[in-house]
């Protein structure tokens, strides 16, 4: 599958590659110099293959409200919410951005692996209306995003994790990068000549410095850090739970026992670390790798891992084995790399 913006990447010389069945842009000059773009003025980014449902009806918020781990009462007219849907097991489904126009309208962004089984479990409760392939999603990142986009859009009372509707335009304060940015949710015609305009004033973007973003900024990526076997308690995302309220999944997620838990990890020697690289104390393997990479950032290898509950300590001392060699390195908590955000009211 092509996104409708997929032409523009091939006439921007765009490397692709095959992601979930998507054609997306891997990088256009290199990874490295779009993730330093994103970090010290505003890069653009091509998410036309993520899922996007609107829900709609009288039952819509208690019927999301059961389906998902935070409490919708948080959540005001236009405001974005981060939000977990759950297996009966209480593995993730997903995770999703859920958008409120109302109590009788919600927008979800799911990721593109799930949208189909999303769509399906959503369908088994209530009516979902798909506007995946008659839209397109695009985010800008990073400090000058303001400026780049207020062309286009009177931006100056949008807050973080706020949104705003220009003519069936959905323009929100959110992203997965650690920057200030935005997300845009337009028909196809106006996607083609928005990218075309931000192409020609910040650097476009691949999935490759993607990925290096939400590593540096500890963001979970479905099947890495989450997965229909991975809870959230494991995955480090106990604040998007609100056990005031019931759930699908919640009774089995407080009835198991947890021995591993998602941390961070600096290599101190050169070396980068790669999914699936064990992480040992002493001679006795500790956790696993589910994401790695070298930070243009920092300057060093960084990575998030499942590691044991009682080794998750900052600052500890462990070594990471990569081929047959065992580099120096230390556990911490995560973002790697923090920058300022708008706070939300």
């Amino acid at each position: 599958m092509k996104t409708p913006l997929y032409p523009l990447h091939k006439n921007l010389s765009a490397r692709f590659t095959l992601f979930h069945n998507w054609h997306m842009p891997l990088q256009y000059k290199s990874a490295v110099e779009e993730v330093k773009a994103v970090r010290t003025y505003a890069g653009v980014f091509d998410l036309s293959h993520m899922g996007r449902l609107y829900v709609e009806g009288k039952e819509a918020f208690g019927i999301l409200q059961k389906l998902t781990t935070n409490n919708l009462k948080k959540l005001k007219p236009f405001r974005v919410q981060y939000n977990l849907i759950l297996n009966q097991e209480g593995g993730i489904k997903d995770d999703v951005t859920l958008y409120m126009f109302s109590e009788e309208k919600f927008f979800l962004c799911v990721n593109a692996v799930n949208r189909q089984k999303i769509k399906n479990w959503l369908n088994k409760h209530i009516t979902v209306k798909d506007v995946t392939n008659e839209t397109v999603q695009i985010a800008v990142q990073g400090r000058e995003s303001v400026s780049v986009l207020s062309e286009f859009f009177d931006l100056s009372d949008i807050k973080y994790y706020t949104f705003k509707v220009f003519n069936n335009t959905i323009v929100s304060r959110t992203g997965y990068t650690g920057e200030d940015g935005f997300e845009i949710y337009t028909d196809i015609k106006r996607g083609i000549k928005l990218f075309t305009y931000l192409v020609k004033r910040i650097q476009p973007c691949g999935l490759a410095a993607r990925d290096i973003l939400r590593i540096e900024a500890g963001y979970p990526l479905y099947g890495k850090e989450i997965s229909e076997t991975i809870t959230p308690i494991e995955a480090n995302l106990e604040k998007f739970i609100d056990t005031s309220k019931d759930f699908i999944g919640k009774e089995a997620l407080f009835k198991k026992r947890y021995n591993h838990k998602l941390f961070g990890l600096e290599i101190e020697e050169k070396g980068i670390p790669r999914e699936g690289y064990e992480i040992f104390k002493g001679e006795r393997a500790v956790g696993v790798v589910t994401s790695g990479t070298f930070s243009p950032t920092l300057g060093k290898g960084i990575a998030l891992c499942f590691v044991e509950t009682e080794e998750r300590k900052e600052g500890n001392e462990v070594y990471l084995k990569v081929r047959n060699k065992l580099l120096k390195a230390k556990l911490r908590s995560y973002p790697f790399v923090k920058k300022s955000k708008p706070s939300a009211d």
